[in-house]
């Protein structure tokens, strides 16, 4: 079965109650070992979000960081970010971050729930991924805060499933930590954002629409 057709039949069940709690238990186990120094990181959270497009495809929704920021600068990223006090849960911060980021209100954003933590080795942050989706996206006018993001776009998932977008690299740190990259899109997905994004399609998409052959860590140890 070719991808673009297991893509296709995945898509008419995709945002069923069904898939969606499994989807979700698939989410549960960590991709890294979390580690009792972790709980001194910093904790953040990002939307994870299926956007409904107007030809009823389904894509994911990125940003481009701004220069104006101070860390990761022109880097992809999903809508997210630090947890304020005020925040109730990670969907809430996720919720906020959300849309001071890109200005979507977030009654028009169905959560689904929370992923279990992605703690990496070289990173000082514990990100919660939160999943949720956006019916008619291709319909929202967004407003983009210029201090947080330059740029927000969506990418398809039939492009991101497509062995020609994808790619992988390896950091320089001694881990033997292999990331996930999809190319072809208004800019790079790698990174932080490139784990979760390949995570999150395997467990959303059945192996047939999407396939990954090379391990995500090779050589680490605790």
């Amino acid at each position: 079965m070719s991808a673009m057709r297991a893509l296709q039949i995945c898509n008419e069940t995709l945002l069923s109650a069904a898939n969606r709690q499994q989807t979700l238990e698939k989410l549960t186990k960590p991709l890294f070992p979390i580690l009792s120094s972790d709980k001194k990181k910093r904790q953040a959270a990002v939307l994870i979000a299926l956007c409904e497009e107007k030809d009823n495809s389904l894509s994911l929704l990125y940003t481009l960081r701004s220069s104006n920021l101070t860390r990761h600068t022109g880097q992809v990223s999903f809508p997210g970010g630090m947890r304020d006090p005020t925040d109730s849960s990670w969907a809430d911060c996720a919720l906020r971050e959300t849309e001071e980021e890109v200005g979507i209100n977030r009654k028009l954003i169905d959560i689904w729930g929370t992923a279990a933590p992605l703690v990496v080795p070289w990173s000082s942050v514990t990100i919660y991924p939160v999943i949720g989706s956006i019916r008619n996206f291709s319909k929202l006018q967004l407003k983009l805060n210029p201090d947080e993001v330059e740029e927000a776009f969506t990418v398809s998932l039939q492009h991101l499933c497509d062995p020609e977008n994808q790619r992988h690299t390896q950091f320089k740190t001694g881990t033997g930590v292999i990331v996930p990259a999809f190319i072809n899109t208004p800019a790079k997905i790698w990174g932080i954002t490139g784990f979760l994004t390949h995570h999150f399609l395997r467990a959303l998409l059945p192996k047939d629409a999407y396939r990954r052959s090379w391990p995500l860590v090779t050589g680490y140890k605790l």
